[in-house]
């Protein structure tokens, strides 16, 4: 029997973010600070929530559309760079220059350092524009991803706006954002709300010290309005909570990365494809651990093989909790 998810699968996958990036990935021998440092590597690729989802939907077959502010040579290159690897781009140009950031990865330590510019206040101008490219595309989506968190400046309803038009489309949606951004949008009913462990702490102004308080958190979040919480931890097991109180622990395989960077926006969209796909929630977050182990095994986000993928999503142990 088709699922209302797969009656829709054919129509692409709207990821819904404001700040895309160009990303640099410097790789040391031994990074050290007040130092002179002499990178033995350099690559430059994208990255931002939203673009890190739509390149792992891409490489899974799953048609998708990114969305964001872009602007400038570093715009031009992050355009380029996705439609090159077959993600289609609806981006609202403006007139700063896109973001870089840059991670630092040290050989010696197997620290990874991650430096992130904080993209430009966006305008009123800019998020009117902003809105009317995702609401036309919204009503087309097979799926709508909401991706990241806001800007300085943002409005905080600005997630909730795109959640109300996506439960008045009857389009299921996913958000992975935390604090006053994900609450309002819970209100109407997203699919699924996914964040990690420090996320939740921010987002409750709690520490959550083991799996019971994490378990905890996550049922704030259905109790909401979410349907399903996933709460992943790195490469500790991740928790997945309905709203009817069922919950599973999800261990991922036992890896040695080379950068986790991207990796949570992999899962987002592993889930999102196997949803799409017609498995059941908790299947579709063991193959979206797949590709965020996947991912951790690349240098760069959202690089890595669906077959890879496949086979680390196989080796994840999934346990139903009592």
């Amino acid at each position: 029997m088709t699922s209302p998810l797969q009656s829709r699968s054919s129509n692409p996958v709207l990821c819904l973010g404001l700040t895309p990036a160009c990303q640099r990935t410097l790789i040391f021998d031994r990074f050290q600070l007040g130092e002179v440092n002499r990178a033995r590597e350099m690559h430059v690729s994208v990255g931002g929530k939203a673009v890190n989802t739509g390149l792992a939907l891409a490489l899974l077959r799953r048609p998708c559309v990114v969305t964001g502010l872009n602007g400038g040579a570093t715009g031009r290159f992050v355009a380029d760079y996705l439609a090159a690897r077959g993600v289609a781009c609806a981006f609202t140009r403006m007139a700063a220059p896109t973001r870089t950031c840059t991670t630092i990865l040290d050989r010696a330590s197997r620290v990874t350092t991650e430096l992130v510019e904080e993209a430009p206040p966006p305008t009123k101008e800019l998020l009117s524009r902003f809105q009317a490219t995702g609401t036309a595309r919204l009503r087309r989506a097979a799926m709508a991803v909401i991706c990241g968190t806001l800007p300085p400046g943002t409005p905080e309803d600005t997630w909730a706006r795109f959640a109300a038009m996506a439960q008045q489309a009857g389009v299921p949606l996913a958000i992975d954002s935390h604090a006053a951004p994900l609450l309002r949008a819970l209100a109407h009913a997203p699919l699924l709300a996914k964040m990690n462990v420090r996320e939740l702490e921010k987002t409750f102004n709690c520490a959550c010290n083991g799996e019971a308080a994490v378990r905890g958190a996550a049922r704030r979040l259905t109790a909401a309005g979410a349907r399903w919480a996933l709460i992943t931890h790195g490469p500790q097991p991740a928790l997945l909570v309905g709203a009817d109180g069922a919950a599973w622990r999800v261990t991922p395989p036992e890896l040695t990365p080379l950068s986790p960077i991207g990796s949570g926006d992999c899962v987002t969209a592993g889930v999102a494809h196997a949803l799409l796909e017609g498995a059941e929630p908790v299947e579709a977050v063991r193959f979206g651990l797949g590709c965020g182990s996947a991912n951790a095994l690349t240098l760069c986000p959202a690089d890595f093989t669906p077959m890879q993928a496949r086979k680390l999503a196989n080796a994840c142990r999934v346990e139903r909790l009592a």
